[in-house]
């Protein structure tokens, strides 16, 4: 347990009173909504046992500009100094495990946190990401241990992340929230809470339709984004550009959401989501094969692509000199989670090839990449002469238009590097 007194500026004990709102987890999803409710009057304390995560959220609430009737808010990594608030938002990760079956040890332990520290009459509401169920399971048997009934002593709710990192145009605020309970009471607690802090909340009939519906929101992206995936190298090809045929079919009012061509769904939620909703399906006697084809060509899209890279240089990668440029999972989101450029490079290492990175949005060697050499640059500079450069992640940073001139070969999952006089780039 961290020492308190080491961290004077960020461990606070908010002064009592209504209108105090805890968030487990100050990640992605917990931060922002913490800043949210701060900015919206509320006295937030946000807990993490990450000091980074702590002083990131101290930071930015510190470095927001004062408006009028906001409240406060203060960060802690000791949960000895979390004040019995009227409301608590549970954040946590929700990934797989190493087997790839759903993992909600974080969840249970913040709810194990939340139960220690709620008053009677407070409201708990899951905002990770779970299973359908978690809610009137798992959440529901923590707060009614020792006696305690939900929708009479404590009342309980759930409003599912849906967050979009990179995106400073959409917040907590601006993307509805949908909101589900087991019984009125609770309903109404979580509504008056919501509402202050998002401009539309949308009501559901239960706590499973709430969660359904947010596993159905990325099950739908993997299955198009894998569905994507196997129309760029049948529009390849033809000789056909994947992208002027995806924004061509866009200019369809109705019917159509364009999906992009690129190196495989990462991150936190397109190829986790669907894994939970795959999960609790199981236990019912359903089945979603459409769905597990969808996961499988997901996962597979980076070995594709190496497979396409081994053919350009006549069947082999040994010793090829390959540069990835841009590891993220997300273009302009610095994080590694479920990166399939990761995933690139550890197949290239595999195929015993020479590789390499670069990213401008990653600061330090990451774990994920330790033993990898970085490059200065997407030429190679500190590293070698690449010999290919595949585009990992496409960048705002990254000169496309330039890329080609950077090696003799270009692999371009995305179809997004314009084409060169000398055949360079290679659309994969």
């Amino acid at each position: 347990m961290p020492d308190t007194a080491l961290l004077p500026d960020i461990v606070l004990r908010p002064a009592p009173g209504p209108g105090r709102v805890v968030v487990v987890g100050l990640g992605y999803v917990g931060r922002p909504l913490a800043l949210e409710a701060a900015a919206s009057g509320f006295e937030v304390t946000g807990f993490d046992l990450d000091l980074a995560a702590v002083e990131a959220a101290a930071a930015a609430w510190r470095d927001a500009p004062p408006a009028p009737g906001a409240g406060a808010l203060c960060a802690t990594a000791d949960s000895r100094c979390l004040p019995p608030a009227e409301i608590w938002l549970v954040c946590v990760p929700t990934p797989l495990d190493a087997a790839g079956r759903p993992d909600l040890a974080a969840v249970a332990a913040a709810l194990e946190t939340c139960r220690a520290h709620i008053p009677r009459g407070g409201l708990a509401c899951l905002v990770s990401t779970c299973q359908p169920g978690a809610t009137n399971g798992l959440c529901r048997r923590v707060l009614e241990r020792d006696g305690w009934q939900v929708g009479r002593d404590v009342f309980l709710a759930v409003s599912p992340e849906r967050e979009n990192p990179g995106d400073a145009a959409l917040g907590p605020r601006r993307i509805p929230r949908l909101l589900g309970a087991p019984d009125a009471a609770s309903l109404a607690r979580a509504r008056a809470f919501w509402e202050r802090v998002a401009d539309r909340v949308v009501p559901v009939s239960s706590p499973e339709v709430a969660e359904c519906a947010k596993l159905l929101e990325n099950t739908y992206r993997l299955v198009n984004v894998a569905l994507m995936d196997e129309l760029h190298r049948g529009f390849a090809a033809l000789g056909v550009p994947t992208r002027e045929v995806v924004a061509a079919a866009a200019t369809k009012p109705f019917g159509f959401s364009p999906f992009w061509p690129g190196l495989g769904a990462g991150g936190h939620c397109i190829p986790v989501d669907p894994a939970y909703l795959r999960m609790e399906a199981k236990r019912a006697g359903a089945t979603f094969p459409l769905v597990d084809a969808a996961l499988a060509a997901n996962q597979a899209r980076p070995a594709r692509v190496l497979t396409a890279m081994a053919q350009a240089f006549g069947g082999s990668l040994v010793g090829r000199r390959i540069l990835v440029a841009g590891v993220t999972y997300k273009p302009d989101v610095a994080d590694l989670r479920g990166a399939a450029p990761v995933a690139l490079l550890q197949g290239l290492l595999a195929l015993g090839a020479q590789a390499a990175w670069w990213d401008p949005l990653l600061p330090a060697e990451p774990q994920e990449l330790a033993g990898l050499p970085r490059a200065a640059d997407p030429s190679g500079r500190g590293w070698a002469d690449p010999e290919a450069i595949v585009l990992g992640a496409p960048h705002r940073a990254l000169d496309l238009g330039g890329l080609a001139a950077l090696a003799p070969i270009v692999f371009d999952p995305f179809g997004l590097v314009p084409a060169d006089a000398e055949g360079r780039v290679r659309v994969v």
